[in-house]
């Protein structure tokens, strides 16, 4: 396997996509890939920062962290992400109560080419996190009752820490976070289709 290859597969591209990146023929990078011409030097050099720059983008960061790093204030990306304007993933982890948002530097870019100080032609704002209904206890039971799961299966289908946290919603100790309600329902979902 070549040195072009290894990098490539643990990128997880493609030849095309990697071809793009580089700006170079998928005919010249294949030939590269597999072995059949020598790879120059230059060109690994350039494949390296390549896919930094491209794993740089898709990391996730808080949105403190990434608000210092694109030079806009904290309130501007935590409205665009609660309008659905900034591309952001909710971490099972929680903040006093709040899912923790994070987004990737890519997200912020795109936020600040389309949205940043526009303020007419803005899409219509997709709907937020559902809220937590009054008797998740009872969904909850229901729920593991009918795909018949143990409290510590269930936890691992939610993504939850382990089974002490499905008993804690269970009995009402503890109230699910937003991300985990729409987990459940999610999860509902797909059982009422299977039914």
């Amino acid at each position: 396997m070549t040195e072009l290859r290894e990098r490539r597969c643990e990128a997880g591209l493609s030849q095309e996509v990697l071809a793009t990146l580089l700006d170079v023929p998928v005919n010249t990078l294949r030939m590269w890939d597999s072995g059949l011409r020598p790879t120059p030097p230059p060109l690994l050099q350039r494949v390296t920062a390549v896919l930094a720059e491209r794993a740089g983008e898709s990391e996730l960061l808080g949105l403190h962290a990434l608000a210092r790093e694109v030079g806009v204030h904290v309130r501007t990306l935590q409205a665009a992400a609660r309008t659905g304007r900034l591309e952001v993933q909710f971490s099972t982890q929680s903040v006093f109560g709040r899912p923790r948002r994070c987004a990737t530097r890519g997200a912020a870019q795109r936020f600040l080419k389309k949205h940043y100080r526009r303020f007419q032609g803005q899409p219509v704002c997709p709907a937020p996190l559902p809220l937590v209904p009054e008797d998740y206890d009872m969904r909850l039971r229901a729920l593991r009752q009918r795909l018949n799961l143990s409290q510590g299966q269930l936890a691992t289908r939610l993504g939850a820490a382990n089974k002490a946290v499905v008993y804690q919603w269970e009995s009402r100790k503890r109230t699910p976070s937003p991300v985990f309600c729409r987990a459940v329902e999610q999860l509902e979902a797909t059982a009422a289709g299977q039914l």
